[in-house]
């Protein structure tokens, strides 16, 4: 769906190429991806992050409501307090993933925009008897993240002077209608921020007159790829098992009780058999290479090329796959017709 971003209409918001490459609005880029890469890293990127929808649980059993649908724990949460988590299906496999924010009164799901009407009609499949309402409220909030060694200044003179110090997923009022979210959305050290959509502009136009660059998807997605942050739709969906993403530590909790689909989960944890799992890698690819595409060793498929880009500083494109763990440490991993070599990278 493309949709007016709620920034067009601030000055420096001037993208050089639109394309709709996640089902939403947000720019490709502003003209020079490798620079706005290079910003993210060395010093602060401002990224348009409307391709995020919002689901908003109100009533008095919304905490144990979600508590039994999602691999990471609620009810424990602290207002202002946050984490990652996915919605399983009975078989463990991932429907969706979600940012859990626990503000006084309510719990806000931050859900990727284009998968948000169905990670909604699941989460109600569930209200039975339950006092919850949940209602979409994307619409309601401008988002913009901003990510970099400068970020947690920048959100600073924005008036979160507690920035630096705040958990992963915690979040703060800035002021009365700006809620700022530490969030490593990109890998980098990052912020993300809610704001009111007649707002949005000149906020905007603050952080980028501040240093922070505007960037794009492309520069994102060689950011995350770089520190293994899998994306929905790409490299999470309802063919990959929790644990196989990588994502265990953030994603899930083995101490909260049951869940949907935390017999599966349980059981790969305590048999170890994660047949494979998700890793960064690199590859000597042409443009016209487009994942997904299998990945072969000797003639036998041994995983799932899920992501590939351009790298800003590498000769090779870099990606994310999924390896059988057996092959993980070994060479001669290929994809492609005419094979192009697939090269697993550390970390």
């Amino acid at each position: 769906m493309q949709l007016t971003s709620p920034f067009h209409d601030a000055r420096s918001y001037t993208p050089a190429q639109i394309a709709c490459d996640r089902g939403a609005h947000p720019p490709l880029h502003f003209g020079d991806p490798a620079a706005e890469y290079a910003a993210a890293a060395g010093s602060a990127a401002l990224f348009d992050r409307s391709d995020r929808g919002l689901l908003v649980a109100r009533g008095p059993d919304r905490a144990g409501w979600l508590h039994a649908l999602v691999s990471n724990a609620v009810r424990t949460l602290d207002p202002h307090a946050g984490n990652y988590a996915f919605a399983l299906d009975q078989r463990g496999r991932v429907l969706f993933d979600l940012n859990v924010l626990c503000l006084p009164d309510v719990l806000w799901l931050d859900i990727d925009r284009a998968a948000l009407p169905a990670a909604r009609a699941h989460l109600e499949r569930y209200l039975i008897i339950e006092d919850v309402r949940l209602a979409d409220e994307s619409a309601a909030w401008a988002r913009l993240g901003i990510c970099g060694p400068a970020a947690a200044a920048l959100a600073v003179e924005l008036g979160a002077g507690q920035a630096a110090a705040m958990p992963a997923l915690g979040s703060a009022w800035a002021s009365d209608d700006v809620l700022l979210v530490r969030h490593d959305f990109a890998g980098p050290p990052g912020f993300e921020l809610f704001v009111p959509p007649g707002r949005a502009a000149a906020i905007w136009d603050q952080l980028a007159g501040r240093g922070a660059r505007p960037a794009g998807l492309t520069a994102l997605d060689a950011l995350r790829i770089e520190h293994g942050i899998p994306w929905l739709g790409r490299d999470i969906d309802d063919q990959v098992v929790a644990p196989e993403t990588g994502q265990v530590e953030r994603a899930i909790s083995y101490h909260k009780g049951c869940y949907l689909g935390q017999e599966i989960v349980e059981r790969m944890r305590s048999h170890g058999s994660i047949a494979r799992r998700l890793v960064r890698v690199e590859c000597d690819a042409d443009a016209d290479l487009a994942p997904p595409l299998p990945l072969r060793q000797a003639e036998r498929e041994v995983g799932r090329l899920t992501s590939l880009v351009r790298h800003p500083w590498r000769p090779a494109r870099v990606g994310l796959a999924y390896l059988r763990t057996t092959v993980v440490e070994t060479d001669g991993i290929n994809t492609g017709d005419p094979p192009r070599a697939v090269r697993v990278l550390p970390g």
